[in-house]
């Protein structure tokens, strides 16, 4: 029911997820990729047989086919998925994976969605995707897991299945955990432009601290274009950044100021900003195909937390 992160590949994304299996790629290929665990789709049938009955028996043909009534019954069954406690199989099985983990990597954790196909994630699957960040100790691990699982259960998701004929509990996913990176800056880089379509540019987009309140939108972020090639920066924005989301003391993320120093100077050097491109340009060759990665640098040590294709306009 749970795999180690370096045991899987991207063979494996029917039982561990397109993104716990990208991750396992690239650990095989020798980037730096937090250790983990992935919550398997095996484990999340486990976890949801207590209730499947009893959810199907409310899923008649008439609340399907009404969108208020459907929209009240998700959130029913959302609710009782995050109520479910884990069978003791899996709490078990959950508490040995944890066991492989070293004291510091169990202090602060993240539980992040990994669905076994991309198609999951934009049609039936739609809008699944979640990310639980600064977890500490079993309990608050199996609660953000439970609400990982109870993403399938949306109202547009019950339709699309139902629509197209598909069972309503045929539809898994995995949860992927791994030890929060204790990031002093962190991003999202692109090995193809996605603006212009660029082939022979790299667009680097970073900010200070975690990079979750730059995947929400919540932090504009420093913005460089390197060249493929050569690696060399060809552009750059910087952005005045005031305050940076960190993992605390106890495990749990706080926001702390920005020292007034650092507030209008880039969040990377120009050393780290070639060394990222670097990397896209192997992650591609290693994929073959143009790449979206998530990043954090931290103690001068660039970690990998994400791989997925691009989908970007070509010139």
């Amino acid at each position: 029911m749970i795999r180690a992160l370096g045991d899987v590949s991207r063979a494996d994304a029917p039982l561990v997820g397109t993104k716990a299996g990208a991750l396992g790629e690239l650990h095989r290929a020798g980037f730096n990729v937090p250790r983990g665990f992935i919550l398997t789709t095996e484990a999340y049938k486990v976890f949801l047989e207590p209730v499947c009955a009893k959810i199907l028996a409310k899923l008649t043909d008439s609340v399907i086919m009404d969108p208020a009534e459907l929209e009240d019954m998700a959130e029913a069954i959302r609710a009782e998925i995050h109520a479910l406690a884990f069978p003791d199989s899996l709490h078990s099985a959950l508490e040995g994976a944890l066991a492989g983990l070293t004291q510091d990597e169990k202090t602060s954790l993240i539980a992040r969605t990994s669905t076994p196909s991309d198609d999951l994630a934009t049609s039936f699957g739609s809008g699944v995707a979640r990310a639980y960040l600064g977890l500490v100790g079993t309990e608050e691990l199996e609660r953000a897991s439970a609400k990982c699982w109870g993403a399938l259960w949306n109202s547009r998701s019950m339709y699309y299945r139902h629509r197209k004929k598909i069972g309503q509990t045929e539809v898994a996913l995995a949860v992927l955990v791994q030890p929060m990176i204790r990031a002093e800056s962190a991003g999202v880089m692109f090995t193809q432009n996605p603006m212009s379509g660029a082939r022979n540019e790299i667009q680097i987009n970073a900010i200070r601290g975690l990079g979750a309140p730059l995947m929400g939108a919540r932090f504009r972020p420093d913005q460089f274009l390197v060249d493929k090639a050569s690696v060399e920066i060809t552009d750059r924005t910087v952005e005045e950044q005031t305050v940076q989301l960190v993992v605390g003391a106890d495990g749990h993320l706080e926001e702390h100021g920005i020292a007034s120093e650092l507030t209008e100077t880039p969040a990377l050097t120009d050393t780290q900003v070639k060394t990222l491109a670097a990397q896209g340009n192997r992650i591609q060759e290693l994929f073959g195909a143009p790449q979206d990665i998530e990043w954090a640098f931290v103690g001068g040590a660039l970690y990998v937390l994400q791989a997925r294709p691009m989908t970007v306009r070509t010139v």
